[in-house]
Protein backbone atom coordinates (compact mmCIF):
# COMPACT_ATOMS: atom_id res chain seq x y z
CA UNK A 1 0.00 0.00 0.00
CA UNK A 2 1.32 3.79 -1.08
CA UNK A 3 2.24 5.71 1.54
CA UNK A 4 -0.07 8.33 -0.03
CA UNK A 5 -3.06 6.11 -0.25
CA UNK A 6 -2.20 5.72 3.23
CA UNK A 7 -2.58 9.19 4.38
CA UNK A 8 -5.76 9.24 2.68
CA UNK A 9 -7.56 6.71 4.22
CA UNK A 10 -5.97 7.34 7.55
CA UNK A 11 -9.11 9.69 8.85
CA UNK A 12 -11.59 6.83 7.47
CA UNK A 13 -10.36 4.19 9.35
CA UNK A 14 -9.94 6.33 12.38
CA UNK A 15 -13.52 7.05 12.40
CA UNK A 16 -14.44 3.04 11.46
CA UNK A 17 -11.97 1.20 14.04
CA UNK A 18 -13.28 3.67 16.77
CA UNK A 19 -16.94 2.81 15.87
CA UNK A 20 -16.13 -1.41 15.56
CA UNK A 21 -13.91 -0.79 19.38
CA UNK A 22 -17.82 0.25 20.53
CA UNK A 23 -19.24 -2.80 20.63
CA UNK A 24 -16.17 -5.08 22.48
CA UNK A 25 -16.79 -3.32 25.82
CA UNK A 26 -19.08 -5.89 26.95
CA UNK A 27 -17.06 -9.03 26.00
CA UNK A 28 -15.40 -10.51 28.61
CA UNK A 29 -11.57 -10.47 29.62
CA UNK A 30 -9.44 -11.90 32.13
CA UNK A 31 -9.42 -9.63 35.90
CA UNK A 32 -7.30 -11.93 37.62
CA UNK A 33 -3.56 -11.44 38.56
CA UNK A 34 -1.38 -11.55 35.01
CA UNK A 35 0.08 -14.59 35.00
CA UNK A 36 0.28 -18.07 34.77
CA UNK A 37 2.05 -20.95 35.58
CA UNK A 38 2.88 -24.64 35.12
CA UNK A 39 4.21 -26.91 38.13
CA UNK A 40 7.47 -28.15 37.85
CA UNK A 41 11.30 -27.93 39.42
CA UNK A 42 13.22 -26.36 36.82
CA UNK A 43 11.28 -23.24 35.66
CA UNK A 44 11.35 -21.37 32.19
CA UNK A 45 10.54 -18.12 32.76
CA UNK A 46 8.47 -16.10 29.99
CA UNK A 47 7.18 -12.52 29.30
CA UNK A 48 4.43 -12.19 27.22
CA UNK A 49 4.16 -8.29 26.16
CA UNK A 50 1.44 -6.53 23.39
CA UNK A 51 -2.22 -6.33 23.21
CA UNK A 52 -4.40 -8.41 20.68
CA UNK A 53 -4.54 -11.89 21.40
CA UNK A 54 -2.63 -11.25 24.69
CA UNK A 55 -5.04 -9.51 25.94
CA UNK A 56 -7.35 -12.22 26.62
CA UNK A 57 -10.93 -10.75 24.66
CA UNK A 58 -13.81 -13.90 25.52
CA UNK A 59 -12.34 -15.64 29.03
CA UNK A 60 -12.28 -14.17 32.54
CA UNK A 61 -9.39 -16.00 33.77
CA UNK A 62 -5.45 -15.51 32.12
CA UNK A 63 -5.80 -19.85 33.09
CA UNK A 64 -7.97 -19.65 30.06
CA UNK A 65 -5.75 -17.23 28.04
CA UNK A 66 -2.76 -17.42 26.01
CA UNK A 67 -0.71 -17.38 29.48
CA UNK A 68 -2.29 -20.06 31.04
CA UNK A 69 -2.31 -22.45 28.03
CA UNK A 70 1.00 -21.29 26.72
CA UNK A 71 2.31 -22.52 30.39
CA UNK A 72 1.01 -25.77 29.90
CA UNK A 73 1.94 -26.55 26.67
CA UNK A 74 5.38 -25.65 27.10
CA UNK A 75 5.76 -27.64 30.04
CA UNK A 76 4.16 -30.65 28.31
CA UNK A 77 7.04 -30.37 25.97
CA UNK A 78 9.72 -29.50 28.23
CA UNK A 79 9.35 -30.78 31.05
CA UNK A 80 10.04 -28.65 33.25
CA UNK A 81 7.98 -25.67 35.21
CA UNK A 82 6.43 -21.97 33.25
CA UNK A 83 6.63 -19.23 34.94
CA UNK A 84 4.50 -16.52 32.37
CA UNK A 85 4.30 -12.54 32.69
CA UNK A 86 1.81 -11.00 31.09
CA UNK A 87 1.97 -7.20 30.04
CA UNK A 88 -0.84 -6.18 27.90
CA UNK A 89 -3.78 -3.84 27.12
CA UNK A 90 -5.98 -3.66 23.89
CA UNK A 91 -4.13 -0.01 23.24
CA UNK A 92 -0.47 -1.52 22.99
CA UNK A 93 1.92 -0.55 20.58
CA UNK A 94 5.36 -0.73 19.81
CA UNK A 95 6.24 2.89 21.25
CA UNK A 96 4.06 2.55 24.44
CA UNK A 97 5.39 -1.02 25.09
CA UNK A 98 8.93 0.40 26.07
CA UNK A 99 7.14 2.52 28.35
CA UNK A 100 4.69 -0.29 29.79
CA UNK A 101 8.46 -2.07 30.75
CA UNK A 102 9.84 0.63 32.68
CA UNK A 103 11.09 -0.69 35.82
CA UNK A 104 10.92 -4.71 35.07
CA UNK A 105 14.27 -6.25 35.28
CA UNK A 106 13.96 -8.55 31.68
CA UNK A 107 17.25 -10.25 32.27
CA UNK A 108 15.24 -12.97 34.24
CA UNK A 109 13.38 -13.81 31.22
CA UNK A 110 14.17 -17.06 28.96
CA UNK A 111 11.99 -15.78 26.58
CA UNK A 112 9.73 -12.69 25.36
CA UNK A 113 6.90 -13.11 23.19
CA UNK A 114 5.88 -9.71 21.33
CA UNK A 115 1.98 -9.81 19.91
CA UNK A 116 2.29 -6.18 19.00
CA UNK A 117 0.75 -4.79 15.59
CA UNK A 118 -2.82 -5.02 15.50
CA UNK A 119 -3.44 -1.25 16.53
CA UNK A 120 -0.47 0.17 14.02
CA UNK A 121 -2.35 -1.53 11.07
CA UNK A 122 -5.56 -0.52 11.91
CA UNK A 123 -4.10 3.14 11.81
CA UNK A 124 -2.34 2.59 9.01
CA UNK A 125 1.02 2.65 9.94
CA UNK A 126 3.89 3.35 7.13
CA UNK A 127 6.28 0.54 6.95
CA UNK A 128 9.13 3.08 7.58
CA UNK A 129 7.58 4.06 11.14
CA UNK A 130 7.04 0.41 11.73
CA UNK A 131 10.10 -0.52 10.84
CA UNK A 132 11.49 2.10 13.18
CA UNK A 133 9.50 1.69 16.40
CA UNK A 134 9.68 -2.00 16.21
CA UNK A 135 13.33 -2.00 15.71
CA UNK A 136 13.63 0.26 18.98
CA UNK A 137 11.36 -1.65 20.81
CA UNK A 138 13.82 -4.79 20.12
CA UNK A 139 16.87 -3.09 20.19
CA UNK A 140 15.97 -2.02 24.26
CA UNK A 141 14.89 -6.03 24.34
CA UNK A 142 18.16 -7.24 23.35
CA UNK A 143 20.13 -4.95 24.95
CA UNK A 144 17.98 -5.58 28.89
CA UNK A 145 17.72 -9.44 28.42
CA UNK A 146 20.19 -12.39 28.85
CA UNK A 147 22.37 -12.84 26.37
CA UNK A 148 20.44 -16.26 26.27
CA UNK A 149 16.73 -14.97 25.98
CA UNK A 150 15.03 -15.48 22.93
CA UNK A 151 12.67 -13.13 21.69
CA UNK A 152 9.71 -14.14 19.22
CA UNK A 153 7.35 -12.03 17.23
CA UNK A 154 4.14 -13.09 16.98
CA UNK A 155 2.41 -11.49 13.52
CA UNK A 156 -0.18 -9.39 12.99
CA UNK A 157 -3.42 -11.92 12.32
CA UNK A 158 -5.33 -11.00 9.94
CA UNK A 159 -7.93 -8.12 10.77
CA UNK A 160 -10.81 -9.63 9.47
CA UNK A 161 -10.35 -12.67 11.58
CA UNK A 162 -11.48 -10.64 14.51
CA UNK A 163 -15.61 -9.99 14.10
CA UNK A 164 -15.97 -6.81 14.83
CA UNK A 165 -13.44 -5.50 12.09
CA UNK A 166 -14.99 -8.45 9.94
CA UNK A 167 -16.75 -5.91 7.58
CA UNK A 168 -15.54 -4.16 4.28
CA UNK A 169 -12.66 -1.68 5.50
CA UNK A 170 -11.22 -5.07 7.02
CA UNK A 171 -9.65 -5.41 3.46
CA UNK A 172 -7.41 -2.18 4.22
CA UNK A 173 -6.53 -3.03 7.34
CA UNK A 174 -5.45 -6.71 6.26
CA UNK A 175 -3.60 -5.05 3.55
CA UNK A 176 -1.56 -2.79 6.39
CA UNK A 177 -1.05 -6.04 8.47
CA UNK A 178 0.43 -7.86 5.64
CA UNK A 179 2.98 -5.03 5.01
CA UNK A 180 3.79 -4.71 8.82
CA UNK A 181 4.29 -8.43 8.89
CA UNK A 182 6.42 -8.13 6.55
CA UNK A 183 8.90 -6.24 8.04
CA UNK A 184 8.71 -7.35 11.38
CA UNK A 185 10.16 -10.42 9.66
CA UNK A 186 12.83 -8.51 7.94
CA UNK A 187 13.79 -7.40 11.41
CA UNK A 188 13.60 -11.15 12.93
CA UNK A 189 16.33 -12.07 10.29
CA UNK A 190 18.54 -9.33 11.20
CA UNK A 191 18.35 -9.83 14.86
CA UNK A 192 20.52 -13.27 16.35
CA UNK A 193 18.00 -14.21 18.85
CA UNK A 194 14.50 -13.23 17.37
CA UNK A 195 12.31 -15.64 15.89
CA UNK A 196 9.24 -13.95 13.61
CA UNK A 197 6.51 -16.83 13.58
CA UNK A 198 3.56 -16.46 11.48
CA UNK A 199 -0.25 -15.90 12.64
CA UNK A 200 -3.09 -16.26 10.63
CA UNK A 201 -6.19 -17.70 12.90
CA UNK A 202 -9.52 -18.59 12.06
CA UNK A 203 -12.42 -16.25 12.13
CA UNK A 204 -14.35 -15.79 15.67
CA UNK A 205 -16.78 -18.10 15.71
CA UNK A 206 -18.73 -16.47 18.79
CA UNK A 207 -19.00 -12.99 18.19
CA UNK A 208 -20.39 -12.55 21.55
CA UNK A 209 -16.59 -13.83 23.24
CA UNK A 210 -14.40 -12.58 20.81
CA UNK A 211 -12.35 -15.73 20.81
CA UNK A 212 -12.41 -18.73 22.92
CA UNK A 213 -10.18 -21.10 25.28
CA UNK A 214 -9.96 -23.36 22.51
CA UNK A 215 -8.36 -20.63 20.23
CA UNK A 216 -5.92 -19.46 22.73
CA UNK A 217 -5.10 -23.58 23.50
CA UNK A 218 -4.46 -23.78 19.45
CA UNK A 219 -2.08 -20.42 19.45
CA UNK A 220 -0.43 -21.77 22.65
CA UNK A 221 0.39 -24.96 20.26
CA UNK A 222 1.81 -22.77 17.69
CA UNK A 223 4.06 -20.67 20.10
CA UNK A 224 5.15 -23.40 21.81
CA UNK A 225 6.10 -25.52 19.20
CA UNK A 226 8.39 -23.00 18.09
CA UNK A 227 9.72 -22.64 21.79
CA UNK A 228 10.54 -25.51 23.31
CA UNK A 229 13.65 -26.35 21.13
CA UNK A 230 15.27 -22.93 21.75
CA UNK A 231 14.76 -23.36 25.49
CA UNK A 232 16.19 -26.51 25.97
CA UNK A 233 19.18 -25.34 23.66
CA UNK A 234 19.68 -22.09 25.41
CA UNK A 235 20.12 -23.98 29.22
CA UNK A 236 22.55 -26.30 27.22
CA UNK A 237 24.31 -23.49 25.77
CA UNK A 238 25.34 -21.33 29.35
CA UNK A 239 28.94 -21.28 29.32
CA UNK A 240 31.65 -20.66 32.37
CA UNK A 241 32.19 -16.85 30.77
CA UNK A 242 28.49 -16.07 30.94
CA UNK A 243 28.27 -17.67 34.74
CA UNK A 244 31.03 -15.52 35.67
CA UNK A 245 29.66 -12.28 34.51
CA UNK A 246 26.45 -13.24 36.24
CA UNK A 247 28.60 -13.44 39.44
CA UNK A 248 30.25 -9.71 38.55
CA UNK A 249 26.57 -8.34 38.50
CA UNK A 250 25.91 -9.50 41.95
CA UNK A 251 26.37 -6.52 43.90
CA UNK A 252 24.51 -3.96 41.67
CA UNK A 253 21.78 -7.00 42.07
CA UNK A 254 21.58 -6.66 45.46
CA UNK A 255 21.01 -3.06 45.36
CA UNK A 256 17.86 -3.20 43.12
CA UNK A 257 16.85 -6.80 44.93
CA UNK A 258 16.93 -4.43 48.48
CA UNK A 259 14.87 -2.07 46.33
CA UNK A 260 12.02 -4.23 45.98
CA UNK A 261 11.71 -5.15 49.54
CA UNK A 262 11.48 -1.51 50.79
CA UNK A 263 9.11 -1.43 48.06
CA UNK A 264 6.86 -3.96 49.27
CA UNK A 265 6.56 -1.98 52.74
CA UNK A 266 6.32 -6.25 54.37
CA UNK A 267 9.27 -5.74 57.04
CA UNK A 268 8.35 -5.64 60.55
CA UNK A 269 4.81 -5.58 59.67
CA UNK A 270 2.21 -7.86 62.11
CA UNK A 271 1.48 -11.20 61.55
CA UNK A 272 -1.25 -11.75 58.86
CA UNK A 273 -3.78 -15.30 58.59
CA UNK A 274 -2.89 -15.45 55.30
CA UNK A 275 0.76 -16.10 55.53
CA UNK A 276 0.46 -17.61 58.81
CA UNK A 277 -1.70 -20.53 57.24
CA UNK A 278 0.15 -21.03 54.65
CA UNK A 279 3.85 -21.35 56.60
CA UNK A 280 1.37 -23.50 58.83
CA UNK A 281 0.23 -25.36 55.66
CA UNK A 282 4.14 -25.84 54.59
CA UNK A 283 5.32 -27.61 57.87
CA UNK A 284 2.28 -29.94 58.17
CA UNK A 285 2.75 -31.07 54.04
CA UNK A 286 6.94 -31.45 54.61
CA UNK A 287 6.04 -32.43 57.96
CA UNK A 288 9.01 -31.04 59.85
CA UNK A 289 9.14 -29.47 62.57
CA UNK A 290 10.04 -25.69 61.50
CA UNK A 291 8.98 -23.49 58.67
CA UNK A 292 9.13 -19.77 57.61
CA UNK A 293 8.61 -17.27 55.30
CA UNK A 294 11.27 -14.99 55.29
CA UNK A 295 12.37 -12.04 53.76
CA UNK A 296 16.08 -10.72 53.72
CA UNK A 297 16.16 -7.28 54.53
CA UNK A 298 19.77 -5.94 54.32
CA UNK A 299 21.95 -7.38 57.20
CA UNK A 300 19.28 -9.95 58.07
CA UNK A 301 16.44 -12.31 57.76
CA UNK A 302 12.98 -11.04 58.97
CA UNK A 303 10.31 -13.63 59.38
CA UNK A 304 7.01 -12.65 57.86
CA UNK A 305 5.33 -15.86 59.72
CA UNK A 306 6.90 -18.95 61.35
CA UNK A 307 5.79 -22.56 62.55
CA UNK A 308 9.00 -23.70 65.60
CA UNK A 309 10.87 -20.81 65.44
CA UNK A 310 11.11 -18.03 68.63
CA UNK A 311 12.95 -16.00 66.74
CA UNK A 312 11.76 -12.89 64.42
CA UNK A 313 14.72 -12.72 62.82
CA UNK A 314 18.49 -13.66 62.34
CA UNK A 315 22.05 -12.68 61.18
CA UNK A 316 21.81 -13.06 57.22
CA UNK A 317 25.31 -14.16 58.19
CA UNK A 318 23.68 -17.00 59.83
CA UNK A 319 20.89 -18.00 57.05
CA UNK A 320 20.45 -20.37 54.68
CA UNK A 321 17.48 -18.64 53.33
CA UNK A 322 20.04 -15.92 52.25
CA UNK A 323 21.86 -18.84 50.05
CA UNK A 324 18.37 -19.75 48.01
CA UNK A 325 17.53 -16.41 47.36
CA UNK A 326 20.79 -17.11 45.45
CA UNK A 327 19.41 -19.14 42.89
CA UNK A 328 15.93 -19.06 41.07
CA UNK A 329 15.42 -22.96 41.82
CA UNK A 330 14.99 -25.44 45.26
CA UNK A 331 17.99 -25.18 48.00
CA UNK A 332 17.69 -28.45 49.49
CA UNK A 333 19.97 -29.31 52.45
CA UNK A 334 19.71 -33.10 53.64
CA UNK A 335 22.36 -32.90 56.33
CA UNK A 336 23.84 -29.44 57.34
CA UNK A 337 25.93 -30.87 60.31
CA UNK A 338 28.19 -32.49 56.80
CA UNK A 339 28.14 -29.77 54.83
CA UNK A 340 30.94 -27.33 55.04
CA UNK A 341 29.19 -24.32 54.59
CA UNK A 342 26.92 -24.82 57.50
CA UNK A 343 28.86 -27.29 60.03
CA UNK A 344 30.04 -24.54 61.86
CA UNK A 345 26.73 -22.01 61.66
CA UNK A 346 25.57 -21.26 64.91
CA UNK A 347 21.74 -22.56 63.74
CA UNK A 348 23.17 -26.11 63.33
CA UNK A 349 25.85 -26.48 66.23
CA UNK A 350 25.09 -27.19 69.85
CA UNK A 351 21.25 -28.99 69.81
CA UNK A 352 21.27 -29.13 66.30
CA UNK A 353 18.12 -27.06 64.97
CA UNK A 354 18.68 -27.53 61.77
CA UNK A 355 19.98 -30.49 60.05
CA UNK A 356 17.48 -30.85 57.04
CA UNK A 357 16.49 -27.63 55.12
CA UNK A 358 13.94 -27.47 52.30
CA UNK A 359 14.16 -23.74 50.40
CA UNK A 360 12.21 -21.69 46.97
CA UNK A 361 12.56 -18.47 46.52
CA UNK A 362 10.25 -15.86 47.32
CA UNK A 363 9.86 -13.05 44.03
CA UNK A 364 8.66 -9.30 44.57
CA UNK A 365 5.67 -8.58 41.53
CA UNK A 366 8.82 -7.29 39.97
CA UNK A 367 10.34 -10.45 39.97
CA UNK A 368 13.47 -10.07 42.28
CA UNK A 369 14.30 -12.42 45.21
CA UNK A 370 13.19 -11.05 48.20
CA UNK A 371 12.66 -14.33 50.80
CA UNK A 372 12.16 -17.87 50.94
CA UNK A 373 9.67 -20.35 52.04
CA UNK A 374 11.38 -23.09 53.78
CA UNK A 375 10.90 -25.95 55.65
CA UNK A 376 13.23 -27.00 58.17
CA UNK A 377 14.06 -30.40 60.79
CA UNK A 378 16.57 -31.60 63.47
CA UNK A 379 16.89 -34.68 61.57
CA UNK A 380 18.74 -35.23 58.76
CA UNK A 381 16.84 -35.79 55.09
CA UNK A 382 17.82 -37.11 51.73
CA UNK A 383 16.84 -35.31 48.50
CA UNK A 384 14.35 -38.04 46.93
CA UNK A 385 11.96 -37.51 50.18
CA UNK A 386 11.58 -33.95 49.62
CA UNK A 387 8.70 -32.77 46.75
CA UNK A 388 10.19 -29.96 45.07
CA UNK A 389 6.97 -29.24 43.10
CA UNK A 390 5.30 -28.94 46.06
CA UNK A 391 7.35 -26.70 47.51
CA UNK A 392 7.46 -24.26 44.83
CA UNK A 393 3.67 -24.30 44.43
CA UNK A 394 3.70 -23.25 47.89
CA UNK A 395 5.95 -20.33 47.40
CA UNK A 396 3.90 -19.33 44.55
CA UNK A 397 0.73 -18.95 46.24
CA UNK A 398 2.93 -16.61 48.93
CA UNK A 399 3.71 -14.62 45.87
CA UNK A 400 0.36 -14.14 44.51
CA UNK A 401 -0.26 -12.73 48.53
CA UNK A 402 2.52 -10.16 47.91
CA UNK A 403 0.13 -8.95 45.10
CA UNK A 404 -2.82 -8.68 47.43
CA UNK A 405 -2.98 -5.94 49.70
CA UNK A 406 -3.23 -6.38 53.40
CA UNK A 407 -6.85 -5.22 54.66
CA UNK A 408 -7.47 -1.43 54.06
CA UNK A 409 -3.96 -1.24 52.29
CA UNK A 410 -3.00 -0.28 48.55
CA UNK A 411 -2.05 -2.82 46.88
CA UNK A 412 1.98 -4.34 46.23
CA UNK A 413 2.03 -3.85 42.59
CA UNK A 414 4.90 -3.10 40.18
CA UNK A 415 4.57 0.57 39.31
Amino acid sequence: MHDFTRWVLRPLMRVWTASAQRHDRHLPRPSDAPQAHAPGIDSDRVLILGGGPAVGWGVLSHQLALPGYLARELSVLTGRGVDIDLVASRTMTAANALTALHGRRLSRFDAVVLTVGVNEALALMSVHAWRTRLGELLRVLEQETSQSTKIYILGVAPIRSIEIFNLPLGFIADHSAADLNRVSAQLAAEAPRTTFLPFSPAATLTPDRHRTPADYRDWSLLLAGAMADTLDAARLGINAEQIGQRASNVASEEGTRQAAVDSLGIVDTPPEARFDELVALAQRLFETESAVISVIDRDRQWHKARVGVAAPELPRADSLCAYTIAGSGPFVVEDAQKDQRFSQNPLVLGDSLIRFYAGFPIESPSGERIGSLCVFDPAPRSLAEVDQVLLRELALLVQRELRVPPSGGPAHLPV
